[in-house]
């Protein structure tokens, strides 16, 4: 009696062992997906980033819209302090915040002192020149540097983030508001 309980629980842990090496089996035999390398991932960076870039710059929102992800983000965590926390989580509230955010916006170029595509990211540096209606004819214009990263993922922009540096600006906001 023990010989056939033995000989059973064995013949169990056996099958057992084939039914848990035939999905590892499967999987070795399928080839992994091979991460990109470095280079790979930059090239295929670069030309996103530099049309959302083109297109961010020129408020051209029709030609931004198509190359972000769904569930992309922009932050200006720089911003805070001026407008208020600036974060915007999906494509639809990213459009929503240019579309509508930047509305007042008169104007913005940004001139490139350097630029690079780290892997996944892509790095824009340099300077902002920009106006914003503030209401009753009241433009302020300013320059001031900024930092702008856009980071990818299967050729889609999945994160925005703004860097700038906002002195300028309230000091333009100042004058215009003491010369009122």
């Amino acid at each position: 009696m023990k010989f056939s309980i033995i000989k059973c629980a064995s013949i169990g842990l056996a099958a057992a062992s084939v039914a848990w090496a035939g999905p590892a089996a499967a999987q070795q035999a399928e080839p992994a997906a091979k991460p990109l390398t470095y280079e790979q991932a930059g090239a295929i960076t670069a030309p996103v980033a530099e049309a959302y870039f083109n297109a961010y710059v020129g408020r051209d929102w029709d030609a931004l819209e198509p190359l972000l992800a769904q569930d992309a983000s922009f932050y200006d965590p720089t911003a805070t302090r001026v407008f208020g926390p600036v974060l915007s989580e999906g494509r639809a509230a990213m459009m929503e915040r240019f579309r509508v955010g930047y509305s007042a916006i008169t104007h913005m170029r940004f001139e490139v002192e350097r630029r690079f595509v780290a892997g996944d990211v892509a790095i824009y540096e340099g300077a902002l020149d920009w106006g914003i209606d503030m209401g009753g004819g009241n433009i302020v214009e300013s320059v001031a540097p900024m930092v702008i990263t856009i980071t990818t993922k299967d050729g889609k922009v999945v994160e925005h983030r703004d860097h700038i540096d906002y002195a300028p600006f309230l000091a333009a906001l100042a004058a215009a508001q003491s010369a009122q």
